[in-house]
């Protein structure tokens, strides 16, 4: 039988994913950028 810590540690890490690919697919391309950790790169 699966165990809920299992279940539970599974969600996170496929909330984890889905949610930054969602929100980067609504964000119109060129208005915001992030780099690889996450900080918002300024058009410079």
């Amino acid at each position: 039988m699966v165990s809920i810590e299992l279940i539970a540690g599974i969600a996170v890490v496929i909330v984890l994913y889905l949610v930054p690919a969602y929100i980067s697919r609504k964000i119109k391309h060129g208005e915001a950028r992030f780099d690889k950790d996450g900080k918002l790169i300024g058009d410079e």
